[in-house]
């Protein structure tokens, strides 16, 4: 008859192969490829990841004179955003005391930050504080230039905070 149904399984024998998995050189060769557009893909990501890191800082230092001159109008005295360059690359903001005046006495008002650890990025400057007075306006005839560099050498970026105190990138 014409309409003749298809062998069994059973029937074909050889022509079924009874497969439960993958075999091992087809695990090989998919781990290699994996690995190698890992390979390719990773200098990429890692520039990106240390251009994320030096932007960060960067952000970061803003932030720091923001606060510098917010303590300085809040408080109605000087406050001092000081930089530490080289290999731990810090940044701490001062201001006067607000309950103990006193000569030689300031207190902490931003944390000190160890940009160069938390960033992995090396920071140097062309002045080592920018001063602010009672009004907020930097105390400093001159800008002062921020510049960080990633782990990549390429990847710099850089802050001016200008004479006005203010930043302007």
């Amino acid at each position: 008859m014409a309409w003749d149904l298809p062998l069994s399984y059973a029937e074909m024998g050889a022509n079924v192969i009874n497969r439960r998995g993958f075999s091992a050189v087809e695990l090989l060769i998919v781990v290699v490829i994996i690995g190698a557009i890992a390979m390719m893909t990773f200098p990429k990501i890692r520039t990106a990841l240390d251009k994320t890191s030096v932007r960060s800082a960067r952000v970061s230092i803003g932030t720091f004179a923001a606060e510098a001159r917010a303590a300085a109008a809040s408080r109605g005295c000087k406050a001092v955003l000081h930089f530490a360059g080289g290999t731990t690359s810090q940044a701490w903001v001062t201001a006067c005391p607000r309950l103990k005046p006193g000569a030689g006495t300031v207190d902490t008002v931003a944390m000190i930050d160890d940009v160069g650890a938390r960033f992995s990025t090396t920071m140097t400057y062309t002045r080592d504080s920018v001063q602010y007075d009672p009004r907020g306006l930097s105390m400093d005839n001159a800008n002062t230039v921020v510049r960080f560099t990633g782990n990549v050498a390429s990847n710099t970026d850089s802050l001016v905070i200008n004479t006005l105190g203010r930043v302007v990138r």
